[in-house]
């Protein structure tokens, strides 16, 4: 169970590092990496990421090491994706390895012209915590035929935290090899007064999150991706970096990971 409690019924110490997602951030899931295909339906995509932390839109919710585990499956336009986060110490949570997150995607994705756009529903749910569950919608866009490949993702939290978060990332991917692909990202957040409020105490609109990284795509056989990664995460804005120094461990953070992805 959970050892902290801030006295609010918002998520703090629980959620996604989102900056793995190529085109289309589904819950998470956040911002622009080298990823394994996105299942070509119908199909399924298996994935497992251990990393030293857990960030999620500028919140470093863990700075010791966890395991995010993923399902999606695919057909046509449709996909759904479940995705947890495993505590693998007792930084966060009394009883390691704990899941102290289970998120469920349900999302759809079409191209019209050189425009892919997507949207979705995202539930979170949070096992073995004293937070609450919440909801958002998504909508994202995103130009895949660029050299660097801007993508905007809008979030409406339309139940606990009753706000807005956006990310526009840009992503540039270079074949090393015939198959393995190197991945640079650079991203930046912003929300509503709402939504800040509820997970920085900040009453106002800002800039949430800067983030840069790279992203190795390393194909082991015609299934089995692997995909070793890092991230750096800072807060510009003063307010926002005030207001999580009294309710997160860090204020920037560097993310390492290695991610295995199957697909089926």
């Amino acid at each position: 169970m959970i050892t902290r409690n801030n006295g609010r019924t918002s998520r703090l110490p629980n959620n996604y590092f989102r900056c793995m997602v190529i085109t289309v951030v589904l819950g998470g899931a956040s911002l622009a990496w080298a990823e394994a295909p996105a299942p070509t339906p119908p199909s399924a995509l298996a994935e497992a990421t251990l990393a030293n932390g857990y960030v999620w839109r500028g919140q470093v919710l863990n700075k010791e090491a966890v395991l995010q585990p993923s399902f999606t499956l695919g057909k046509g336009s449709f996909t759904i994706n479940t995705w947890g986060n495993m505590n693998l110490t007792d930084a966060v949570t009394e009883d390691a390895p704990d899941l102290s997150e289970m998120d469920l995607t349900l999302g759809y994705s079409k191209t019209v012209g050189a425009v892919a756009l997507g949207a979705g529903l995202i539930e979170y749910s949070f096992p073995n915590t004293t937070f609450k569950g919440t909801r958002e919608v998504y909508g994202t866009l995103s130009l895949p035929t660029l050299l660097i490949v801007p993508t905007l993702s809008v979030y409406y939290d339309f139940d606990e935290a009753d706000g807005v978060y956006g990310n526009l990332a840009f992503t540039y991917s270079h074949s090393l090899t015939e198959k393995t692909t190197l991945a640079l990202c650079a991203s930046l957040g912003a929300a509503t007064a709402e939504y800040n409020a509820f997970y920085f105490g900040v009453d106002q609109n800002a800039l949430n999150d800067m983030n840069v990284g790279a992203a190795l795509a390393i194909p082991v056989t015609k299934s089995l991706t692997i995909t070793p990664a890092f991230q750096y995460t800072a807060l510009p804005d003063g307010d926002i970096k005030d207001g999580a120094a009294g309710l997160y461990p860090e204020k920037d953070f560097v993310l390492g990971s290695i991610k295995a992805s199957y697909v089926f």
